[in-house]
């Protein structure tokens, strides 16, 4: 016992115990008081700062603590386990493991991994199978769900909006955090981009999440989507065997690189091919482990100081992930133009019949020379068009069409005719038979066999589904229109 003497008055007794305990009892009250959210939250620090001050402890350990921090953000399991290990461990040394968490999380651990080193709130929607994107802007939280963006109940801080950004920017320590336009490529396969200031108001920093929900690579499996007509399947094997050289083109989310990937894996595997990406998206040392592919990840700039090399490079065809600038369609149309063959690319660009024209416009002003000239080795280079689009609901994609480029040696007049066509208010396709005596010469310098049966499935096709009428344009830029 204790006195405490007060002037005027009889001192006061004063028992520390008794002190010391309705502090307690006043904590536990005012922690019943707490939200669940709140609790949670106090949980997800009162972690972070016990492995905070355990690592602190460890000298010339920081540099491995760092390297799990990173590896566990973007996914790679043996480190996301790691960190669940801990915090499993600390829950049950604490008593806490029975602590209410957000119902958006599959578990208190996950939750509290996800709310300290992962992805926060959006670490749910890594688990929707069919939800090709997610958004974070500002503080709100976006899922693409049955094709439109849905907002979210949880949200995220600016703090842990920019403890996040830091984490994923660790990928990339070429990049310097102030950068206000960043990509970054996740360990399972997700995109990620962010943008901030500069480019976004204050408070409103983005950041946008896509990944590939398609994993079987098949026509049968578009056809299963309702992305291509199932009639349709037969013909266009027999035409991604051909060798023919192809465009995907569409605007963003429209299943282009689906879809290129898709004719990949019909090629002949033992051709040498070159796979350019400035994102490495497509994964050929996976998809095929058997083929000499060498695949290149590099950006335009990068792309432009080894064309010459690449020129001279033993592939027998090239495929360019995402043609995005002039730099990338010029090595493209380059090595096409001297007569190579298979080669594929997707390009953001969505009116086919100017497609020669704004693909020449966009390498006269990278790289010079002259337009008409470069409009006609683009029409020369490429031969068929696979254009695509997405319905009101998002998360359907649609053919749109298919194109053949013509260009006439003697006239030097370009054509380009529309052989199928999507019919959007009976969400079917039409055909019309129509093949350049160009494209047989070509066939029978690659796989006339294949030809033989994407003639003759064509032909079928447009006399069971037949347009009734077809597009043929001799655009504006063409000699002679």
């Amino acid at each position: 016992m204790n006195t405490k003497l007060v002037k005027g008055k009889k001192p006061e007794e004063f028992y520390i115990d008794s002190y010391l305990s309705s502090i307690k009892e006043d904590k536990a009250e005012s922690r019943r008081n707490l939200s669940k959210e709140e609790l949670f939250i106090e949980l997800c620090r009162s972690v972070q700062s016990h492995f905070e001050n355990m690592w602190k402890l460890s000298e010339g350990q920081e540099a491995k603590i760092l390297e799990r921090q990173t590896k566990a953000i973007i996914g790679i399991p043996d480190h996301v386990n790691y960190f669940k290990d801990l915090i499993r461990k600390y829950l049950e040394d604490n008593a806490k493991t029975g602590l209410p968490y957000p119902r958006w999380y599959k578990s208190l651990v996950d939750g509290i991994f996800h709310e300290v080193w992962g992805l926060a709130g959006i670490s749910a929607w890594m688990d929707i199978a069919e939800s090709s994107s997610a958004k974070i802007i500002g503080e709100r939280i976006y899922y693409l769900i049955d094709g439109k963006m849905t907002l979210q109940e949880q949200r995220i801080s600016p703090k842990r909006f920019g403890a996040l950004k830091k984490a994923l920017l660790l990928l990339t320590p070429e990049i310097p955090q102030s950068s206000s336009n960043i990509e970054v490529l996740m360990h399972s396969g997700e995109r990620v981009t962010i943008y901030s200031s500069p480019l976004t108001k204050p408070g409103q920093d983005i950041m946008v999440f896509r990944k590939y929900v398609v994993f079987n690579y098949t026509l049968e499996e578009q056809a299963r989507r309702g992305t291509i007509p199932k009639e349709a399947i037969g013909m266009l094997k027999s035409l991604a065997k051909v060798g023919f050289n192809i465009l995907f083109c569409g605007a963003v989310r429209t299943a282009k690189t689906t879809m290129l990937t898709t004719f990949q894996l019909l090629e002949d595997p033992n051709l040498e091919g070159v796979l350019i990406e400035s994102n490495a998206e497509i994964p050929l040392h996976e998809l095929m482990p058997n083929s000499p592919i060498m695949q290149l990840v590099c950006d335009g700039e990068e792309l432009s100081s080894i064309t010459k090399k690449l020129m001279r490079s033993d592939g027998d065809y090239i495929i360019c992930g995402e043609a995005r600038d002039g730099n990338m369609l010029s090595l493209l149309v380059e090595i096409a133009n001297r007569g190579t063959r298979h080669c594929k690319s997707t390009i953001h660009l969505t009116d086919v019949f100017d497609l020669p024209y704004d693909m020449a416009n966009m390498i006269v002003n990278k790289k010079g020379g002259s337009l008409d000239h470069t409009i006609i080795k683009v029409a020369k280079s490429f031969h068929y068009v696979f254009s695509f689009i997405q319905l009101a609901d998002r998360s359907k994609k649609r053919l749109k069409g298919i194109y053949e480029i013509r260009y006439d040696h003697l006239s030097h007049k370009i054509s380009i005719h529309e052989i199928c066509r999507y019919e959007p208010d009976s969400d079917s396709w039409s055909f019309t038979f129509d093949i350049g005596r160009d494209k047989e010469n070509i066939a029978r310098e690659e796989n006339y066999k294949e030809f033989l049966l994407y003639k003759k499935e064509l032909k079928i096709l447009a006399e069971k589904f037949p347009a009734k009428k077809q597009a043929v344009i001799k655009p504006f830029y063409s000699r002679g229109a």
